[in-house]
This record gives structure tokens, sequence and C-alpha cells, in this order.
């Protein structure tokens, strides 16, 4: 008798158990669901060469000019003397220049910009290159964006400053907003300032660093499927 009735508690018990876990299981992907149902975004930061522009300058080429550097260009001209880098920032100038001057919209950026103006998505430009260039490029593909942040304005991506600069000028918070670039330092600008990393997938090595952007696409026109949400084979996190 003591005994039946000791097995019927232990049954109640994994019952409730089991029921207990069940709630708590259901709780959570409740919860996940509206997490990801009440997500916003409100702005699109873009890079400039390379995402929004097919690629021109040629890094290396520019490094060999400038004779006796390795690494970023800019995080170089940092250590030199005054007069190298005078130098220096005359062959980037020149070289930047004539990325402009031959600059061409990548596949997809232009129907991008539009969609996100049809949806009132803000659009910002962050940037390591120079104003002068940008305005050109904007003034020549007739872009018009609710902000602009190049190396003049402060420290340069991989800082988390031109993101966080750039959504202070949009009045949006960075949680809200993607940040969408073709190299390791677009990354990790957007992840150090609390964005969403995009990663365009057209720079030769960028399974190098695929692993610090939430989604990966291989063209702009992929980018309002990241935006609704759907997921596909190029979800990265």
């Amino acid at each position: 008798m003591f005994q039946n009735v000791l097995n019927i508690i232990v049954t109640l018990c994994n019952i409730n158990s089991c029921a207990c876990q069940a709630t708590n299981y259901v709780l959570t992907i409740t919860q996940t669901a509206d997490r990801i149902s009440s997500m916003k975004i409100a702005a699109v930061i873009f890079d400039l060469d390379g995402t929004l522009t097919q690629p021109y300058l040629d890094f290396d080429k520019i490094r060999s000019e400038i004779g006796n550097i390795d690494g970023p260009i800019l995080e170089a001209l940092e250590q030199m003397s005054p007069a190298q880098q005078q130098k220096a920032l005359e062959i980037l100038h020149r070289h930047e220049q004539e990325a402009a001057e031959n600059s061409s919209l990548n596949p997809g950026a232009h129907e991008i910009y539009v969609w996100l103006r049809d949806r009132n998505i803000q659009i910002g430009l962050a940037t390591r290159n120079q104003r002068s260039n940008v305005e050109y490029i904007c003034k020549v593909h007739n872009l018009d964006f609710d902000s602009i942040v190049t190396r003049e304005d402060g420290p340069a991506k991989p800082d988390a400053f031109p993101v966080l600069r750039a959504c202070e000028l949009m009045g949006v918070l960075p949680k809200e907003t993607l940040v969408v670039g073709d190299y390791l330092f677009d990354l990790i600008s957007a992840r150090r300032a609390g964005a969403h990393p995009i990663l365009l997938s057209t720079n030769e090595n960028h399974t190098d660093f695929s692993h610090e952007a939430d989604y990966v696409i291989s063209s702009l026109n992929e980018l309002p499927d990241v935006i609704e949400g759907y997921k596909s084979e190029r979800v990265k996190r």
C-alpha cells in the first residue's frame, strides 16, 4: 500500500516537472519571437568603395608608391614625420580622386537606395575616404545621404566613432541600425558601436572575417530580405 502511494507521488512529480519544462520552453520561444518581431531598423549606414561603388582603389599599389609601409594606410600615416606624411597624403589623394572620377555603382546600389527611401529608412555613409571625393561621387550618381562621416570628422573605422556619429546625425540608435560594408573594419566598427554588421562579400578575402557579420550577402539586392528579417543560407549568426 505504502509503495503504491509512493509510486503515484513520484509519477505526479515527474509529470509536473515535464509540464514546468514545457512551459519554460514555450515562454522562451515566445519571448524570442517578441524580440524579433519588435526589432526596428531605422537606418542603414553604407561603406563607400567596394560597397556602394565597385572596387577601384589598389591599396597595394598605393602602399608601394608611398614606400616602406605595411598594413592600413591611414594608420601608417600617423607614424610618419610631417614631411613624409605630406608626401604620402599627396599620393593617397591622387589615387582617391582617380577612383572617384572613375567610380561606378555596384549592382543593386541604386535599387536599394530607392527601396530604403520608399520606406522612410534613413541612409548614412561612413567611409575612410575624404569628404571632397564623397561629395563628388554623390553628385555624379545622384545620391543624397542623411549623414556622411569621413576621416576628416574623427577617428576612422575600425573605431566605433563613424557609426556612432552617423547615428547621432540621423537621430537613431545603433541597435536599430545596419552597417553594410565589404571589409573587416566596417564590421568591427559596427560591432563596437552596438549596430548590426552586414558583410557584402565582394572582397576576395571576405571568408577571413565573415564570422564578424550578422549576415553575409553577395549582392545589395539581398538587403531587403535582411531588413525584413528573412533567413537564408547566408545567415552567419
